[in-house]
């Protein structure tokens, strides 16, 4: 953390000592012009709030330190419509209840880029879930864009613009920000209203509107559930490790997750994925065996340290049956070819029609569901509600089955069906 925050400062350094002047704003209807308009007070908020209102959507987007604290730290605020861009300083005014309010209700759509962590504050300090929002990411990964594609290749790609990068990681926190700094999170808005416009006609032209829709309002269902099978996984590295180390594992995560919510810091600067890997792996059934692995933070075992050996032994004395679950079904040679065959013809499929074959499904979840189908599963490999059924599944079964076919050439740059 120390280390982040050394790195935070030097950028904040470089971005006051920078007299670059900002980059050239492209001049075109729905672009907002000029330098982003600083709300200050509560009045000012609630004059922008009111004109969101009446253009009926907005961009918007946070710029926040998140390795210090459990929950980020939110310390600006960008919104943009049409004509208008505004930045909120949330140290400055503290009560955004209008904005969370826009941000998660249904009465205005709110545009994001890849703005799950932005969407997932808002939706903790209003306190419901998110119901109107577009995320210009999904929308990219179904307009023939790679998955995921960051908003400098977006906008490039939807209005040949390059806009300017290199303060993400910056003291945000600090006061006063620089010209480049408010230039450069007002960037991060100032062109998505006019991207999701063109976007949008494309979408309802390839008639995947819907789909980009449904993607997003499930989206906002889940980025705010904590996937303890996911954290294990991420903490293996790729390892193969045993079955019961892992459901070890697993209750570790958990603990991790519940004393960094309690201590108001990060769950992997509280206790490193590598640290956790070697506890699971020893099972320590003392606090002085805890205190005596490698990285183990002492505050850490002083305070929580009774959590953490009731998490292992709770793994240790989970039935057999449970890790089962870590056991993925193993392909024969035979068996790998055929994944192989079918996956680069599903990545071939979606690449010339338009869709980014990462965004549908990964090779190791085709493998698994095959597999499964290979032992008698019929099974899906959507669920019957899930867009990319109508996108992938219907017509993997029939491929499958023999009754759908698939012709590729050559167009251009890339394959086309």
């Amino acid at each position: 953390m120390n280390f982040r925050r050394r790195k935070r400062a030097i950028h904040h350094a470089e971005a006051h000592a920078d007299g670059t002047p900002p980059a050239a704003i492209v001049s075109r209807e729905g672009i907002p012009q000029g330098e982003a308009e600083l709300l200050h007070d509560e009045n000012a908020i609630n004059e922008f709030a009111n004109h969101i209102r009446v253009m009926g959507s907005f961009a918007f987007d946070t710029e926040f330190i998140g390795e210090e604290s459990f929950y980020p730290q939110i310390c600006l605020v960008q919104v943009a419509t049409f004509d208008r861009i505004a930045l909120i300083d949330p140290l400055e005014v503290a009560d955004l209840g209008l904005i969370w309010d826009l941000v998660t209700g249904h009465e205005v759509e709110c545009i994001v880029h890849a703005g799950g962590q932005d969407i997932v504050s808002a939706q903790r300090f209003a306190n419901r879930t998110a119901q109107n929002i577009i995320d210009t990411q999904v929308a990219a990964g179904l307009l023939s864009m790679p998955w995921p594609t960051s908003l400098s290749n977006t906008i490039h790609a939807i209005i040949d613009h390059r806009i300017a990068k290199g303060h993400t990681f910056t003291e945000w926190a600090e006061r006063p920000l620089s010209p480049s700094q408010l230039s450069y999170a007002a960037d991060d808005v100032r062109y998505l209203p006019l991207i999701w416009k063109t976007m949008k006609t494309r979408l309802e032209e390839a008639g995947r509107l819907d789909w980009v829709r449904r993607e997003c309002a499930a989206c906002m269902v889940s980025n705010d559930a904590f996937d303890p099978d996911g954290q294990v996984r991420r903490a293996c590295r790729g390892l193969t490790l045993r079955p019961r180390t892992m459901t070890i594992l697993r209750e570790l995560v958990i603990a991790r997750h519940d004393i960094a919510k309690l201590a108001d810091a990060p769950p992997r600067a509280l206790i490193p994925d590598s640290v956790l890997l070697d506890t699971a792996r020893t099972k320590p059934t003392t606090a002085a065996e805890l205190d005596e692995l490698r990285g183990m933070p002492r505050p850490v075992v002083s305070s929580y340290g009774d959590r953490l050996l009731a998490a292992i032994a709770h793994g240790v004395a989970q039935p057999t049956e449970r890790d089962a679950d870590w056991i993925p079904q193993k392909e024969d040679a035979g068996d790998r070819m055929s994944v192989d065959a079918l996956w680069s013809i599903i990545t071939m499929r979606c690449i010339a029609t338009g869709m980014a074959p990462s965004m549908l499904l990964s090779r190791s979840e085709l493998a698994q569901w095959y597999l499964r189908r290979r032992r008698g599963s019929h099974a899906p490999l959507f669920a019957s509600d899930d867009w990319r059924d109508e996108a992938l599944g219907r017509w993997l079964t029939g491929f499958l089955a023999g009754e759908e076919r698939f012709e590729i050439g050559w167009s251009g740059n890339g394959p086309s069906a």
